[in-house]
């Protein structure tokens, strides 16, 4: 090889060598993910830390003693609980560490160590003792005394220590320790109910300054759950004089997130600049056949038959429309231990042979049976408020789907006073009404002790017994797979819709939002503006 070419094979091997060099360091720089967030989806450059919530009609920002559903909301980003519930409804420890069930009506609460206030001083067992004082005792809040009205003593055994005494059992009672905790030393001198001191918290923000139109929060540093640290370095809450005005903040781009019962959203907002996440509620809605009330309703496969009868998409879409959702069972509304879908379609043709293996024939329009000397007509009565018009369009509307099919119904329309009688007396054959449900998976109501429908299988009460007095998740859902299988082929009630709730997220705003009933800012942590 001659010099000359020696040298260009050098001067080659050197240039490809950079080159490849380059290259890289090139994908090096742009593969390496050690500062890499899934949830930021934006460059630092345009990322906004500055989040903007709204309040309407501030009464106080006391969470104990407001009455404002804003303030109740956004208080779960400040004050910190015992428990609280995720996005699925599912019990997840805050300040508690641990609760024991000791018997029926005792629990043992051990708390975290090392919690802080806002202010430097430890929390102890006496802050939730003088919480549950003003509750129980000052009685300062009507919505969590509901919570622990079965609570008939309380002491704290040490500083990380609570001891709860109930009056009577109550199944998952952990579900209800989700109120906020005050400092007792805070308010030490002063009477809770009347003080204008701004209460500190433990949560996750801190209130940094109240003005006549905001309240800004901001980080708190002594924030136990150090692997929740916030991206939002500042939280304004605009304070409204009423809830119209927030819906024009809202529209100005002014807010990032409200939550709405209205389901005419877009009369108020228009239908551009915002995203619309709806979810399920608690507002539930259904059917409860009186099981003792006549020979007919009593046998389940007649009350399966209806249940396959019934077309709930239909209601929905024909009276009720925009903000309901069918639902044909309580825990609907995204709770973890609903973990079969309960939302029948309509059948006829099953409906037709159930009946028909039990003896019911169709003669003309009305399915009968001969029973010795007497023919019987498959027919009873619903009872409902005649005060409800959007109750009183969906039993005619059931009325019409089951007279279709052979089933005559009566309708008894009864005074609200002559309803609520009806109702307390279980005077009825068959009753529309509905319920607000709470965030425990507890059926009591539905299939415990003098529940609406008179309703008694063993097997369901073997199976309640079982999921209360355990919290092994298998466990939990291997009985409640079987609870619901037994339910739908027994039917003593008949569920039919919900209602849904909305938060409105403006455009810019990034993360990843997983809203319910319980708590409209799950993931907080990771919200920012763009």
């Amino acid at each position: 090889m001659s010099n000359n070419n020696f040298f260009k094979y050098i001067f080659a091997v050197v240039v490809i060598f950079l080159i490849g060099y380059t290259v890289y360091i090139i994908f090096q720089n742009k593969t390496d993910t050690s500062d890499y967030n899934p949830d930021q989806t934006s460059t630092t450059s345009n990322i906004q830390t500055d989040l903007r919530l709204a309040i309407a009609e501030l009464d106080t920002i006391n969470p104990l003693r407001t009455n404002n559903r804003n303030v109740i909301e956004i208080g779960k980003i400040i004050y910190e609980p015992l428990v609280t519930l995720n996005e699925n409804y599912k019990l997840e420890y805050r300040l508690a560490e641990e609760i024991a069930k000791t018997d029926d009506l005792t629990y043992i609460i051990k708390l975290k160590k090392g919690v802080l206030w806002e202010n430097g001083n430890n929390l102890t067992a006496y802050d939730v003792k003088y919480t549950l004082d003003l509750i129980i005792n000052a009685g300062v809040s009507k919505i969590y005394y509901e919570n622990l009205k079965a609570v008939v003593r309380w002491e704290a055994i040490d500083d990380n220590t609570l001891k709860i005494y109930l009056s009577e059992p109550v199944p998952f009672f952990e579900y209800n320790l989700t109120f906020p905790i005050m400092s007792e030393k805070y308010y030490e001198g002063e009477d809770f109910t009347v003080s204008e001191k701004t209460p500190i918290g433990a949560g996750m923000f801190k209130i940094s300054e109240i003005s006549s139109n905001v309240i800004k929060l901001v980080p708190n540093d002594l924030y136990w759950d150090t692997s929740r640290k916030p991206m939002a370095t500042e939280v304004n809450i605009n304070l409204y004089g009423s809830i119209g005005e927030v819906y024009s903040a809202f529209k100005n781009g002014e807010i990032d997130a409200i939550s709405l019962k209205s389901n005419n959203v877009e009369e108020y907002v228009g239908t551009l600049g915002y995203r619309k996440i709806e979810y399920k509620s608690r507002e539930y809605d259904f059917l409860a056949f009186n099981t003792m009330s006549n020979e007919i309703l009593a046998d389940p496969n007649v009350r399966k038959a209806i249940s396959l009868v019934i077309d709930r998409n239909n209601i929905v879409s024909s009276c009720l429309r925009t903000g309901y959702v069918s639902s044909n069972f309580s825990l609907d509304m995204g709770s973890w231990l609903y973990t079969k879908d309960l939302n029948i379609l309509p059948n006829l043709d099953e409906a037709t042979k159930i009946l028909t293996d039990i003896g019911w024939t169709k003669v003309g329009n009305t399915w009968q049976r001969k029973e010795g000397y007497r023919t019987k007509r498959l027919e009873f009565s619903i009872a409902v408020d005649s005060n409800n018009e959007k109750r009183v369009s969906v039993v005619e509307n059931i009325k019409n789907q089951l007279t279709s099919f052979g089933i005559p119904v009566t309708i008894s329309y009864l005074s609200t006073e002559s309803y609520a009688n009806v109702f307390n007396n279980k005077q009825f054959e068959c009753i529309l009404t509905g319920m607000q449900v709470g965030y425990s998976p507890n059926l009591n109501t539905f299939f415990g002790a003098n529940n609406l429908a008179n309703y008694s299988n063993q097997e369901i009460l073997d199976i309640m017994n079982v999921v209360s007095n355990t919290s092994d998740e298998n466990i939990l859902y291997e009985n409640y797979n079987k609870l619901y299988d037994i339910y739908l082929n027994e039917a003593p009630y008949i569920g039919l819709y919900r209602t849904t709730d909305i938060i409105l997220l403006n455009q810019n705003l990034v993360g990843n939002v997983t809203a319910n009933t319980f708590n409209i800012y799950h993931n907080i942590e990771k919200w920012y503006r763009q």
